[in-house]
């Protein structure tokens, strides 16, 4: 099976997190830096293609109340820029509280809560709520 690709965006840097071939497990698979959304959609697009990667998941930060706010519009106009550069499926997942659990998750572990390190993190997060619904669908 192929391999599923999620990511957490923030202003200047993504997390990312990668499943396994049989969509059970997320690893988290480091951090990017980006400038903009084409550099940032070139280098998912050479992970999607180093990694055997035929679907991505982006983390959709709402508000508690469900509404919609600046990150979000980060997280939708990522989504439809990579949907005009493959033809791969883009699903947007809720991901509130995903730093919260990332933050706790890390401070359990003993490490530290470091931008890039949360944001894997959370990523990781993201991808595992998606592949268990897939498996419960």
């Amino acid at each position: 099976m192929s391999r599923v690709l999620a990511v957490d965006i923030g202003d200047v840097r993504v997390g990312l997190a990668i499943s396994d071939r049989s969509h059970t497990l997320a690893s988290g698979y480091g951090y990017l830096k980006f400038r903009s959304y084409d550099e940032l959609i070139d280098r998912l697009l050479a992970i999607a293609e180093d990694e055997d990667v035929t679907e991505f998941v982006i983390g959709l930060p709402l508000n508690m109340n469900g509404s919609r706010g600046v990150q979000a519009g980060k997280a939708e106009k990522l989504a439809d820029l990579l949907k005009s550069r493959t033809q791969l499926p883009v699903h947007l997942i809720d991901e509130r509280l995903s730093t919260v659990e990332a933050t706790k998750q890390l401070h359990a572990s003993g490490k530290k809560a470091r931008k890039g390190r949360l944001d894997e993190v959370a990523a990781t997060i993201i991808l595992q709520v998606f592949l268990d619904g897939e498996k419960n669908e």
